[in-house]
C-alpha cells in the first residue's frame, strides 16, 4: 500500500469514527410520549372498546399491554421479559409484598430455536411489583392463559401456543410503533431534536431509566437537607439515583449504563441549569 492510500484510508477511518460518535437522537420517550402510547395499549374494557389499540382481540390486548408494562415499568431486557415463566411471580408470606423473579429457564420447557438467556451475573434479580401489576397479571394467568401447558408466560394465545419468540415481541411493537406514529407523529419526526425513530423493547428501557433517574434524583436531592454544600448535595443524590439503577436494572456496581440510558434526563438537567443561569445573569443586551 502507498503512502498517499494509507493516509486516506486512515482519514477515512477516522471520519467515519467521529460520525459515528455524533448522535443528538434521544432512545427514551418523555412523559407526552408515556401518556400517548398508554392511550393506544390501554385494553378495551366491558363498556369501552379502544379504538386506538391495534389488537383486536381483547385477550390479546391484555398480554401485549403486560408485555410492554413490565418493560417500560420495571426495566426488563427483551430477554428477561421471555425467559419470565408463571412461577416468576410471588407474594409474601404475609401476601402483601409481591415480586418478580429474574431467572433463566429450564431447557426442558423451552423449545425456541433462539432461547433468551441471562446477560450477566447481575441480571438474577428479585423486583418488587406493585400490587395493581400483580392482580393484572394473575389474571392474565388465571384466565386468559389457563388452559396453556407451557410454563413461559407470554405465549401466542393460538393454538400451538407456542412461547414468543424475539420476532414475535418485535412484531408486537412494530405494531403499536404503528398507531403511536399515527396519533402522535411530531415525536418521530427528526427535525424535532428530541423525537425518537421508532418505539423499542430497548426503547422501554431507555425511558424506564428516563423515569427512574429522574423520580430517585428529586426523592434523594430532597432528603440531602443536611448538606451546606449544593453541589455535593445534588452530586450525592445523582450517585444514589444511578445506584437504584444498578440493582434494579440488573447492572454491575461500577456500570456507567445508567447515565448512557439516561441521556436525556443528563441532557434536559443541563439545558435547564444553563438556562436559568442565563436568566439569572445580570447582563443587560437589550
Amino acid at each position: 500500500m502507498t503512502l498517499k492510500k494509507k493516509i486516506i484510508n486512515n482519514f477515512s477511518k477516522s471520519n467515519k469514527t467521529i460520525k459515528s460518535e455524533i448522535n443528538y437522537s434521544f432512545n427514551s420517550m418523555n412523559d407526552e410520549m408515556i401518556k400517548g402510547l398508554y392511550l393506544i395499549i390501554s385494553p378495551s374494557k366491558s363498556d369501552k372498546y379502544n379504538t386506538l389499540n391495534p389488537f383486536k382481540s381483547k385477550k390479546v390486548q391484555l398480554r401485549n399491554f403486560l408485555i410492554i408494562h413490565l418493560m417500560l415499568n420495571y426495566g426488563l431486557r427483551i430477554g428477561e421479559l421471555m425467559l419470565l415463566t408463571i412461577n416468576s411471580i410471588k407474594k409474601s408470606i404475609q401476601n402483601d409484598n409481591f415480586s418478580l423473579i429474574i431467572t433463566n429457564t429450564d431447557d426442558d420447557y423451552d423449545d425456541r430455536a433462539k432461547k433468551p438467556k441471562i446477560k450477566n451475573e447481575y441480571s438474577y434479580r428479585v423486583i418488587r411489583l406493585q400490587e395493581r401489576d400483580y392482580k393484572m397479571l394473575q389474571i392474565y394467568i388465571s384466565e386468559i392463559r389457563k388452559e396453556i401447558p407451557s410454563q413461559i408466560l407470554f405465549t401466542s394465545l393460538k393454538p400451538p401456543c407456542s412461547a414468543l419468540s424475539y420476532a414475535s415481541v418485535n412484531k408486537i411493537f412494530d405494531q403499536i410503533d404503528s398507531s403511536l406514529k399515527a396519533l402522535l407523529p411530531e415525536y418521530f419526526d427528526n427535525s424535532n431534536y428530541d423525537s425518537i425513530e421508532r418505539l423499542t423493547p430497548h426503547v422501554c428501557r431507555h425511558s424506564w431509566v428516563y423515569m427512574t433517574l429522574s423520580f430517585s434524583f428529586e426523592k434523594y436531592k430532597k432528603e440531602n437537607t443536611a448538606y451546606r454544600d449544593i453541589r455535593q448535595s445534588v452530586n450525592d443524590a445523582m450517585l444514589k439515583a444511578q445506584d437504584d439503577l444498578r440493582i434494579i436494572g440488573g447492572w454491575s456496581p461500577t456500570s456507567t449504563m445508567p447515565m448512557h440510558y439516561g441521556k436525556r434526563f443528563i441532557v434536559e438537567r443541563a439545558n435547564f441549569m444553563n438556562l436559568a443561569r442565563i436568566v439569572d445573569s445580570s447582563i443587560n443586551y437589550d
